[in-house]
Formats: C-alpha cells, structure tokens, sequence
C-alpha cells in the first residue's frame, strides 16, 4: 500500500477510536455509577501496566519483518517470528502468574467499596487473561505493520473498536458492570487476534511458526535491538506520565485536574502525528534494504515537514480557540489549563519533528543512542520538574517538561540523526520545513478571522472551526505538494533534453 493510504487509514483509525471513547465513556458512567467506573478505571489502569512486558519487541518484529521480506529472506522472517513470538508467549505466562497473584491478594488491596469482593477477582482475572491473550498475539499485528499493511491491521482496529462500542451498549447494565466490561474486552481481544493471524499467515503464506526456527543468534540479536527501543518506551512513558504524579503527591490531588486537561489536550494532537511515525518506521526499513538513499532522504523530510506543519497548525489553534474548547468539554474555572497546554504543545513543536527522525532511524537500526538520549531526558525532566514546583508550581512542572525536551530532543537527537542519515540540517529544513510556510500562513490569516468574530464555547461552533481549519490545512499542502511534484516533473524533463 502507499504511503499516504497508511497515514489516512491509521488517522482514520485514531480518528474513530477518539470518538468512540468520548461516547463510551458518558455512557458507562451513567449506566454503573462512580464508584464502579472508579473501580473500572483503577483496575484498567493496573492491568494496562502489562504493556510494559512486550519488552520493546514491537518495533523489533515490524523492523525485522520489513527487512526480511523486502530481501524474500524467508527462512529469516520466519526464524525471526517465531523466536519473537516465543518470547511474547513466556510474556504472556507471566502476565497469567501476576493476575493470579493479584485474584489472591485482591481483599488486601482495596476495600472496594460498593463492589462484591467475588465480582473484582473475576474482573481481575478477565483482564489478565485479557492481557495475555493480547501480547500472545502481537507477533501478527507486528508482521501486518511490517510490510506495510496498515489497511488491513488498521482496519481490524476500527472493526473492534466498533465491536466493542455495540457490545458496550448493548450489554452493559448497572449489575455486573465490572464483569460485563472485562468480558467484553476480553471477547474483542481474541477476536483481534484470530483476524490479525489470519491475515498475516494469508499474506505472507510462508510465514511460520515453529520451534526448529528458534536460534540463540536470532534471539540476541532481536534483544540487542529491543533492548534500547523498551529503553525509549519507559523514557516516554515517564516524560509524559510522571508530571500528573509529581504534582498529585507534592501539591495535592486536586491541582492535578487543570494540568491534566492540557496534557491530554496535548495527548490528543500528538497520536496523530505519532501514527505517521508507525507508518514510516517499516518504510524506512524497507527502503535501506534496497539501499535507496535518495528515497530515504525524502522520506525523512516528507514527514519532518509534515510533523512540523501539524504541530505548529495545532499551535496556532490553542493559542486562538483553546479557552472556548475547554470550556465547552470541561466547564468554566479551568482557564490556567490553557497556559499550560501552550507551554507542553511548545515542546511538541520539536518533539514531533524529532518524533519523525527517530522513528526512520528506528527503522533502519539505529536505536542505541537515541535511546539514551530519551532516558537522560527523563531523568533530566524528573529533576528540573522537583526544583521548580516549589517555585513555579504548575508552570515549573510544564517548564520542566519543555527544557529537556528542547535540549535533547532539538539540540541532540536532531542533529546526530540527520547526521546518521547523510543529511544536513540545512537540507532537513529546507527540503522539510520551508515548504511549509504557506499553508501555516493560511491557518494563522484562517484562524485570526475567525477569532475577531467572537466565538463561543459550544460544540457546533467548535466543529465548524475546526472543519474550516482541516480544510484550509489540506489545500494548503495539496497546492505545495502539487508545486513540488510540478518542479520534479519538470526537472527531469530538463535531464532527459540534456542526456539525450
């Protein structure tokens, strides 16, 4: 598939996935109460930790499975696959051990209050099983991705997700809510799963399992590989996980609500760009393995420019509409979290562009130092974040996040990357973002129009706005795309007169 198909259709995706969640969660909080959905979200939370025993290997099968395959290494792919699958299968066990564990100690946990101690084991174990069914399984989700079929692997992303949205509701009553919720997931899970390993078995018919491929060189070179990206997943995890904690523990729960709006705000604008990412990766890959430079270069300033125009787009929108958009989702009395959000999306300014660079160098292979990049940043964000909360309070914790963030990610990864790949940053910025001038143009002249007409904070207005946006956003870079395709058109036209 190409690549501007697996963008949409991964957009299309986040897209559905976004407004599922926004009706879902309404609902089940009115059909089972606070206190069960408190206790849904709590035990969802733990069971989410989970995530953490994939160990890093998802980029590992997806870089792996797009190099293999473009080469038609078969024996390779499948030595590779069925070693990473037997790793998520030992995962998987454990995930099992620790929700047994967890069934057994459940009364020394919580009180549980309003919820049948019998009801929370079963939910526990649902979700456990849940969990390991889902990382059992990930091998083929990684293969799908690996060569590139985003249409498909998304695709049986959006099925769920409305599966899960019919089941929800169709099901879902005041009584066993718990059990009901961790069911359902449970279902779609295996579900998930039994498409996704029939589609890649379908599409790659040599693909196989067996304990003949496991080889001891295979399974250290994918650990040396997974090793650093699992490093880069704790790191993110506690860039933009540790803040809400920081500030819950040092300044009280309640602060934490105004900085929790703008973070997820920020969560919200960065899952699009971060799913273009996922759709590089494999590309890059694909296009080392037959050493097509030139691609290569292209396709780093393809997405640098367009993580760069999203981000500054979204900038351009908070800075204008986001006291009306929290207004509307949230209530009134939260107008600090719209300071907050410009501070963190300033961050996002340049961690999205580098988002791009290390998910291409991620691809072709090289992972160990951005890895170490990402931690130091962690730690350093950590750090700054604890000396200025005494100071700044929840702008020192915002302030804490950005600085790092522009050191590391701006100062150091950056540069070392483009570096890796043959470039320079002249032509990164040239080629990527200066293109990019005209449709940011647009949407600031868009968005100051719209802002001297006052709007209000209501969802009708809000989606008007934003629909105009998007679609002076698209033509905007459908007119630069154009001109770009033109210039190369016409550029070698000029060659082949010259040559001939």
């Amino acid at each position: 598939m190409s690549l501007k198909v697996n963008v949409l259709i991964s957009w299309l995706a986040h897209a559905v996935t976004l407004v599922i969640g926004f009706v879902l969660m309404p609902f089940i909080l009115s059909q089972v109460g606070d206190t069960t959905y408190g206790t849904w979200l709590l035990l969802n939370s733990v069971a989410g930790q989970a995530s953490l025993l994939y160990f890093g290997f998802g980029e590992a099968i997806s870089r792996f499975t797009s190099k293999y395959h473009t080469e038609r290494k078969w024996i390779q792919l499948n030595r590779t696959f069925s070693c990473i699958s037997s790793v998520y299968f030992c995962s998987a066990l454990i995930a099992l051990i620790i929700t047994l564990i967890l069934v057994w100690i459940a009364p020394h946990l919580h009180d549980w209050p309003g919820q049948s101690l019998s009801e929370v084991r079963l939910a526990i174990l649902l979700l456990g099983i849940n969990a390991a069914v889902s990382i059992a399984g990930s091998a083929f989700g990684g293969v799908l991705m690996g060569i590139q079929r985003f249409d498909i692997e998304r695709g049986i992303v959006i099925t769920i997700t409305l599966l899960r949205l019919i089941l929800t509701i169709s099901l879902l009553h005041a009584d066993y809510g718990l059990v009901t919720l961790a069911g359902i997931f449970l279902a779609v899970t295996v579900i998930e799963n039994l498409a996704t390993c029939f589609f890649a078995f379908k599409l790659i018919p040599t693909l196989q399992f067996r304990w003949r491929h496991l080889r001891r060189s295979v399974y250290r070179r994918c650990f040396s590989f997974s090793m650093f990206t699992f490093i880069s997943l704790i790191a993110e995890h506690l860039v933009y996980s540790i803040d809400t904690l920081l500030i819950g523990f040092i300044m009280g729960p309640a602060l934490v609500v105004p900085y929790h709006i703008a973070l997820r705000i920020c969560e919200m604008i960065r899952a699009p760009v971060i799913q273009i990412g996922f759709v590089f990766m494999p590309k890059a890959g694909q296009l080392q393995s037959g050493q097509q430079t030139e691609k290569l270069r292209q396709l780093v300033c393809r997405g640098f420019g367009l993580a760069g125009i999203l981000s500054a787009s979204a900038m351009v929108g908070v800075f204008f509409f986001s006291p009306q958009f929290i207004e509307a989702w949230i209530g009134s009395g939260y107008s600090e979290s719209s300071s907050l959000l410009l501070i963190l999306l300033c961050g996002q300014m340049i961690a999205l562009p580098a988002q791009m660079v290390r998910h291409v160098l991620t691809g072709i292979g090289y992972v160990r130092l951005p890895a170490f990049f990402f931690i130091a940043e962690a730690i350093c964000n950590l750090l700054l974040s604890l000396t200025l909360i005494p100071f700044l309070g929840l702008y020192g914790v915002a302030i804490g996040t950005l600085v790092p963030l522009v050191v590391f990610e701006g100062g150091c990864l950056i540069p070392i990357g483009v570096r890796h790949l043959g470039m320079t940053l002249r032509e990164l910025f040239w080629e990527g973002l200066a293109p990019q001038w005209l449709p940011l143009t647009l949407i600031i002249i868009y968005s100051c129009l719209v802002h001297m007409c006052q709007p209000q904070a209501n969802w009708i207005q809000l989606g008007l706005i934003l629909s105009g946006a998007i679609l002076v956003l698209a033509g905007g870079l459908y007119y630069v795309n154009r001109k770009a395709e033109t210039a190369k058109l016409q550029g070698s036209a000029r060659e082949q007169v010259v040559s001939a």
